[in-house]
């Protein structure tokens, strides 16, 4: 028992992530309470998070590693690529494939790192890859965005520009400082400064996945059909994603192709959202709280699946909890 239980802060904050979506889809007044929290809650997630990964931010984004760029091409261009000729070729519904070129052009998740740490890959593939992509993201957006301009994605230079100021220049500035500022301190008291941001990290990423459920309940009762197309629409994209990465990147080691499906398919639609707002039709944000549920549990599966499978892992120290909520 106790050696189950030292693997507890692997499975922590995607379990308190999974509580709280399920809180917030079965009691819609907590996510109609914590709906207005969600974009100051995405914006501290991103300040807090950048503020955990040191020096990376800057280090990556001026130091190009060829393997995560290579990624980031799959990632970021053939995939949204691959989505607009499948579009055409369906003739979708506008809106339909506006989301899902949204999806292929949101960057990773923050929780990607975790999932390379339950699956026993070196994280720093999946770590710089998110931290890119989360910087390339308004770049792919706008640019394959304005191919379905006629299609029905409107949004103003300037008030595109802001929002990509408001939620990455901004949050990457302040880390940067914060990083720079803690590093100043006595070193005794560096440990705790990093477990308040840790902590507030968690916080606002558990108010961000509460707050998105907001609707999602009176859409089910309302059009359960689009409801199970949004999710059709997430597990169909994960599926093919991930058969799509493998299929590309089989020759090029499994850490590489591990990583670059872990990338691929945990896509930061809320980040998306938080720039688009719902220029991609007025169901947008009920397809992103659809689309996070699984990308939310999708931790907490793997780890449960990997100690039925091999039992308990060997304990780490301070647990892995999400790489850049980590010191």
């Amino acid at each position: 028992m106790q050696s189950y239980l030292r693997n507890v802060p692997d499975v922590i904050v995607p379990l308190i992530l999974a509580l709280g979506v399920g809180a917030g889809v079965v009691f819609p007044q907590v996510s109609a309470f914590a709906a207005p929290f969600v974009f100051p809650a995405l914006f501290l997630l991103l300040t807090f998070s950048l503020s955990l990964a040191t020096d990376r931010p800057l280090a990556i984004l001026t130091k190009p590693d060829p393997a995560v760029w290579g990624i980031m091409l799959w990632q970021l261009a053939f995939i949204p690529i691959l989505v607009i000729l499948i579009g055409w070729a369906l003739d979708l519904p506008a809106d339909l494939h506006l989301m899902l070129l949204a999806t292929a052009v949101s960057s990773t998740v923050f929780a990607a790192p975790t999932v390379a740490h339950l699956l026993k890959i070196d994280g720093s593939l999946p770590i710089n890859g998110m931290i890119l992509s989360t910087f390339l993201m308004p770049v792919a957006l706008f640019t394959f965005g304005e191919v379905l301009e006629g299609d029905g994605l409107d949004i103003s230079m300037s008030q595109y520009g802001s929002r990509v100021a408001i939620f990455l220049l901004v949050p990457l500035f302040l880390s940067v400082l914060i990083n720079r500022s803690v590093k100043k301190l006595p070193k005794a008291n560096i440990p705790t400064i990093f477990l308040v941001l840790r902590v507030g990290a968690v916080v606002s990423l558990l108010a961000f996945g509460i707050g998105i459920m907001d609707g999602v309940a009176e859409k089910i009762e309302t059009d359960p059909d689009r409801v199970l197309t949004f999710l059709a629409i997430a597990l169909g994209f994960a599926a093919a994603t991930v058969f799509g990465t493998v299929a590309v990147f089989w020759t090029m080691g499994r850490n590489l192709t591990v990583a670059a499906s872990i990338l691929s398919v945990h896509r930061n639609v809320g980040l998306t959202y938080a720039i688009i707002g719902t220029a991609a039709g007025n169901d947008f944000a009920i397809y992103v709280a659809i689309f996070l549920i699984p990308m939310f549990l999708a931790p907490l599966v793997i780890h449960l699946i990997s100690m039925l499978r091999q039992g308990p892992a060997p304990a780490t120290v301070g647990g892995q909890l999400d790489a850049p909520l980590q010191q």
